[in-house]
């Protein structure tokens, strides 16, 4: 679950806006016995931290509610944009503190001085304030200026008070509103992100005001248009991010025969509410992407005849709902895994004077290597698949020969094989050669062998290279049996496709060529891994054929293989109706993961759903979704495999899991050969 460690508060005079839902709250105005009842709701209830109170015009009762709170120590926020939306008085045009009339703009910013004096008073950390009415295109820029005007008076306005009292300055939060000139919209100047931010910038940076910040709600999102422009999205908040210092959670109404539409505040689970889960949980994300630390407050209010009780309730539902989605939980925020840092360029410098200096060192790590008694100790196996540029295959994404530098693809190995829920590696001769000579580095320097416990199993088949008009003859180029056998490694892996068109007869040739490497592997007491696969053609590639009654035929050939499948182990994909699939043999399944898709959710879920089709589905052997999992760390999400396969993780488990994992030991190769 995100966003544990931030504050959460209500907007008091939303939520409560006062007996039978009148505006009494808003107004300063709501009776004593309402105002009390409802903050004492607020603060005793766990979930909240904080609460947003807006003006109250009694100074007794104010002092009251200010002593609740501190008692409480409830993170209060000051709610200024009420007064100046009510304008009771009438005293300041609607443009408030953007006015280019000095009269206007200099009454609005008294308004706001009272309104931080009261803020203090009540021991407020900030202050919501708005902007005030959009004067149009052809005087926007003009009042711009007269806004940053202002807000420079309130900065230094509030830091002084503040300093007078011992106190933090209290923060300004200017809020973004809709322009729209509409019913149920707020028609103010600031307005769309992309213009806030140069507000903010220069509150900021050209004139020193450390405590002035944006506030950015979700229930204005949608209506946050501009001037024809689309409506901002959740992405905003990364332009937003480095000046946000409130957010705000809410929704609202865009459908126009709505007696509530606007910037109205629904409930989530109100009909015509805007905001459904799928935007709320986006929004959720991106706070988690940005690493949002601050202050969160739910703005809802009733409508009709809606308990706020109910309403509070729901909106909590919601929320939790929300940032308890995978897709939320697993976001990696501002984190990017560095190649460069885990293994940097002097190493594999060493690494590649090694292989001249030190030929020998491979076969003596490999003949030191302590080996399993156990193939599968708990009868489940997570095996790194690292053999696909022996394929002619090193595209990763766009990037057509991602997998074709050699010290990221085996930094990303060593990075995986570091884990103790990975149990082992299917490579070729090359990519294990250097492994046993980062092995024998690690020993020289007094450290734990890498492979030591580890499964290395050799690919053997390797000449069906992708793309060639010959492809389905895929000959035994890489390991031999023998070969195996001498070195000490534990199994061998192969694959064959069944091509039913014009190529058929080179995929009888590779379906022969695995038998009798089968019969071999057997023979010599190692571990067979076999990968049958449909696959069709299509313009200038092959292409699984991902459904069950196809996988289901492959499997019935490949388990005929050799003349005994005692040591046998088949690696086929997930897909619809795996249970089917699965019954299809009494062998041991390991699933693969695919091409590579930049993000490890969709593998991690398919593999929950996949481990729990069939007893004998044990596990996977998976390469470039867990080496090339987009920016995260293929060690944490090796680890969330591992969690599902060897300690009946749920998904939602293994994700919380790759999240805490992240980045850990991250400088242990560097360390280990220092």
């Amino acid at each position: 679950m995100v966003l544990q460690e931030n504050v959460f508060s209500i907007v008091h005079p939303m939520l409560f806006p006062g007996p039978g839902n009148t505006r009494a709250t808003q107004r300063g105005e709501a009776p004593a016995s309402y105002l009390l009842r409802s903050i004492r709701q607020i603060i005793d209830d766990p979930f909240f931290g904080g609460i947003e109170i807006t003006q109250i015009k009694d100074p007794g009762l104010r002092a009251q509610v200010a002593k609740m709170l501190a008692d409480a120590k409830m993170e209060v926020t000051y709610s200024a944009q009420p007064v100046q939306l009510l304008n009771e008085e009438n005293l300041v045009d609607p443009t408030d503190i953007s006015s280019l009339d000095e009269v206007h703009r200099r009454r609005a910013i008294e308004r706001l001085k009272t309104c931080i004096d009261e803020a203090l008073e009540i021991g407020a950390v900030r202050i919501g304030i708005i902007s005030g009415k959009d004067p149009g295109a052809a005087h926007r820029l003009s009042a711009i200026e007269a806004l940053i005007l202002s807000l420079d008076e309130l900065c230094v306005y509030a830091k002084e008070r503040s300093r007078a009292l011992g106190r933090d300055p209290l923060e300004i939060s200017l809020e973004l509103f809709d322009r729209r000139d509409e019913r149920g919209c707020k028609h103010q100047l600031i307005g769309p992100a992309r213009e806030a931010v140069k507000v903010a910038h220069t509150l900021r940076h050209q004139m020193g005001h450390k405590n002035f910040g944006l506030m950015y709600d979700l229930s204005h999102l949608p209506l946050l248009d501009g001037d024809g422009l689309q409506s901002e999205t959740p992405a905003v908040l990364k332009l937003l991010a480095p000046y946000l210092n409130h957010v705000h959670i809410g929704s609202c109404v865009l459908d126009p025969e709505s007696p509530i539409y606007g910037d109205t505040h629904p409930s989530f689970d109100h009909p015509d509410s805007f905001v459904e889960p799928d935007l709320l949980a986006e929004f959720v994300k991106e706070l988690h992407e940005i690493g949002w630390k601050g202050g969160i407050g739910f703005e809802v209010m009733p409508h009709g005849d809606q308990l706020p009780e109910a309403v509070i309730e729901s909106t909590k539902a919601y929320f939790n709902v929300a940032r308890n989605r995978l897709d939320v939980t697993y976001a990696p925020g501002t984190y990017a895994f560095s190649v460069r840092r885990f293994f940097p360029e002097y190493l594999f410098d060493r690494l590649t004077r090694a292989r001249l200096d030190r030929r020998e060192a491979i076969l003596q790590a490999a003949q030191a290597r302590v080996r399993r008694d156990q193939i599968a100790p708990d009868g489940k196996l997570l095996i790194l698949a690292a053999d696909h540029p022996a394929r002619y295959v090193t595209n990763v994404g766009s990037d057509p020969v991602r997998m074709g530098d050699r010290m990221e693809y085996l930094a990303r190995i060593v990075r995986v094989l570091k884990s103790p829920l990975v149990d082992g590696i299917m490579a070729t001769p090359d990519i294990i050669d250097e492994l046993f000579l980062i092995d024998f580095l690690l020993k020289e320097a007094g450290k734990e062998p890498l492979l030591d416990g580890k499964l290395v199993i050799g690919s053997m088949n390797r000449t069906g290279l992708a793309g060639l008009e010959h492809e389905m003859d895929d000959r035994m180029s890489s390991y031999t049996p023998q070969r195996l056998k001498e070195l000490g490694l534990d199994g061998g892996k192969m694959l064959f496709r069944i091509d039913p068109d014009r190529n058929s007869r080179y995929s009888i040739a590779t379906i022969y060529y695995c038998s009798q490497a089968v019969a071999e592997l057997d023979k010599l007491g190692l571990e067979i891994f076999l990968e049958p696969l449909p696959v069709r053609q299509e313009p200038g590639r092959y292409v699984v054929e991902m459904d069950a009654d196809s996988l289901i035929k492959a499997v019935g050939v490949a388990t005929a293989l050799g003349g005994s499948s005692t040591r046998m182990w088949i690696k086929i994909p997930y897909v619809e109706g795996y249970h089917r699939v699965a019954r299809s043999t009494t062998l041991p399944i390991l699933m693969l993961g695919g091409p590579a898709t930049g993000n490890p959710l969709n593998l991690i879920q398919s593999f929950e759903q996949g481990l729990g089709e069939g007893d004998n589905v044990r596990g996977a052997m998976v390469g470039r979704n867990v080496l090339f999992p987009g920016d995260d760390d293929p060690f944490a999400v090796a680890e969330a495999v591992g969690k599902l396969i060897h300690e009946d993780a749920s998904a939602k488990e293994a994700v919380r899991h790759l999240a805490r994992v992240r980045g850990q030991d991250i400088d242990w190769l560097k360390e280990s050969l220092a």
